[in-house]
């Protein structure tokens, strides 16, 4: 097991804690947090801040992503560093740090999105899809664009 893929099952295991149960999209929130933290090099949460302003359908199970974004990031709601904006299908997240002129975003492949709705329409459990998501390339889950701000 490498390094990455046991901080992702803690930061799964971690999620699911705060959320109350895993689930596909539970992971995916996780999963869009931590490649924001890495990207954008704010793994240590002193040295900058990381700010997320997210688009997603507000229903359920598309607002879970909000939990494992926040459980990624420690960005939430109540310190005002997440911000929701609802969107009718698109499902994009776009990040930022204090003191850097790079912007991410990231958006989830729709296709995999209808992929999990189809699943989970015939009986996939939650865990099943929620590791299936865990063990899913980054790039069939989601388009990565990185930024560079205008001074």
């Amino acid at each position: 097991m490498t390094k990455e893929t046991r901080e992702l099952e803690t930061s799964m295991k971690d999620a699911a804690t705060l959320h109350g149960h895993l689930g596909p999209f539970l992971v995916i929130g996780v999963r869009m947090g931590k490649a924001a933290r890495q990207i954008l090099n704010s793994e240590n949460e002193e040295s900058r801040e990381l700010r997320a302003s997210v688009r997603l359908p507000f229903l359920t199970p598309f607002s879970c992503i909000l939990d494992g974004i926040q459980s990624a990031t420690h960005c939430t709601i109540g310190n005002q560093r997440l911000k929701l904006e609802k969107s009718r299908q698109k499902i994009t997240a776009q990040f930022e740090t204090t003191g850097s002129d790079k912007t991410l975003l990231i958006s989830v492949n729709p296709k995999m999105v209808q992929e999990l709705e189809d699943k989970m329409s015939k009986g996939a459990t939650s865990e099943y899809l929620a590791e299936a998501i865990a063990s899913a390339p980054e790039h069939q889950l989601f388009k990565i664009k990185v930024t560079t701000k205008r001074r």
